[in-house]
C-alpha cells in the first residue's frame, strides 16, 4: 500500500505544471477565419467578452485549425 501511495505521489510532484502566463494572456482571433488581431484578452473567465470593434475574439485550438473558446476582456 505504501508503494502504490508514494508511486502516485512521485507520479504528481514530478510533473510540470502548466505556464499560467501562457494561459492567462492571447491575442484574440476572429470568428469565421480565425485571423488574429492585436487586442491582448485573456482566458480567464468574467462577464465580459474581449472584442474588437462589434466581434466578439475567440482562442485558436491547439491544432491551429479552429478558434471555437470565447476570450474574456483583460481586468
Amino acid at each position: 500500500m505504501l508503494a502504490i501511495v508514494l508511486a502516485v505521489g512521485g507520479a504528481f510532484a514530478f510533473n510540470k505544471a502548466p505556464e499560467k502566463s501562457a494561459l492567462v494572456d492571447i491575442n484574440g482571433v476572429l470568428p469565421g477565419s480565425c485571423e488574429e488581431v492585436s487586442v491582448i484578452c485573456t482566458t480567464i473567465p468574467n462577464p465580459n467578452f474581449c472584442t474588437s470593434g462589434s466581434s466578439w475574439l475567440y482562442r485558436m485550438n491547439a491544432a491551429g485549425t479552429a478558434c471555437p473558446d470565447h476570450l474574456y476582456r483583460k481586468q
